[in-house]
């Protein structure tokens, strides 16, 4: 019979203890459980915290991740799950998959709506998670979301929206495929995966979305504070107003890293406009470009990069 085991941090997937075994199992998730022996999966659970998805840290994050790596070292365990509150879900699945480099599968996943709303989605979520996790159709294939009948690449994945069932999504790139009645569906296999070899990283890293019209304040702020990464939500394909070049261009003379991500949170970073402020001009100034991420996934990616190299310039090497 394959295992899995269920690691659970908290959030609105809600999970009780049993009062006599003292084992942790889902509200009124008995008949899943044993729907799930019968289909050859024995589900044991691990409690890792109990927090809402807006008070895990990236630390907790990496500590996560060297749990999960412990748990896959045992031979009889076919994968893991984690259950996460949504809020910050798709962050802690990318840091996952940065810093996991594992053939097992380990998926992330949640409920959007808690156990007392009608239309809890928690049950379903988990019962898919488990066998997404059980299944050798998803090895190699890294950390991986799966919600609402759908499966997600852990790079691609965001939330879209804050009560709907159907909260997540992959912008550009769609699900990489579902799973119906137990079977699983794979369109395509997630391509261009990296690993960030870490065993800590850097917390002193700062977001800053652009507006229209925005000034520097925030951005000369975190220079003042000495942090040691900034990473700005660009305009478009990556241009920011011209009065925030003269900030960008001193934060990078002191050192501190600058990644340009794009606010749209999806597509490449370039563009061949001439006008000050536009991607040229960030190119000629040395930022770094964050592809394909939006700004909580850059920065998660640059927390893990600094703290994995001894000068912050070898950076360069995540960002190509």
């Amino acid at each position: 019979m394959k295992k899995v085991i269920v690691v659970t941090t908290g959030g609105s997937i809600a999970f009780k203890r049993n009062a006599a075994t003292g084992a942790i199992v889902p509200i009124d998730g008995e008949d899943m459980l044993a729907q799930l022996m019968n289909s050859g999966i024995a589900a044991e659970f691990s409690e890792f915290s109990s927090l809402p998805g807006s008070h895990i840290t990236p630390a907790q994050g990496l500590e996560l991740a060297r749990q999960i790596d412990t748990l896959l070292d045992d031979e009889t365990v076919s994968g893991v799950v984690v259950t996460h509150g949504t809020d910050t879900l798709e962050e802690t699945a990318y840091l996952l998959d940065l810093t996991i480099s594992r053939d097992k599968p380990v998926i992330i996943t949640g409920a959007a709506r808690p156990p007392t709303t009608p239309g809890y989605d928690g049950l379903s979520n988990l019962a898919s998670a488990i066998h997404v996790a059980a299944a050798t159709e998803v090895r190699e294939t890294g950390v991986l979301v799966v919600f609402a009948g759908q499966i997600f690449a852990a790079a691609d994945v965001q939330k879209i929206y804050n009560q709907s069932i159907e909260a997540f999504a992959a912008p550009g790139s769609g699900p990489i495929g579902w799973i119906v009645a137990d079977r699983i569906w794979l369109r395509h296999r997630p391509a261009q995966r990296m690993h960030i070899p870490c065993m800590h990283l850097e917390e002193r890293v700062d977001l800053i979305t652009l507006g229209q019209g925005s000034d520097d304040r925030l951005l000369r702020h975190a220079i003042a504070d000495r942090v040691a990464g900034i990473v700005i939500e660009a305009f478009g394909s990556g241009r920011v107003p011209p009065w925030w070049l003269p900030a960008i261009q001193e934060a990078l003379a002191q050192r501190i890293m600058v990644v340009i991500a794009t606010r749209t949170g999806n597509g490449v970073l370039y563009d061949e406009y001439g006008y000050v402020g536009a991607y040229h001009d960030l190119a000629r100034l040395g930022v770094l470009f964050a592809h394909h991420l939006n700004g909580p996934k850059a920065r998660i990616k640059l927390m893990l990069a600094l703290g994995a190299v001894r000068r912050p310039e070898d950076v360069r090497v995540w960002f190509p």
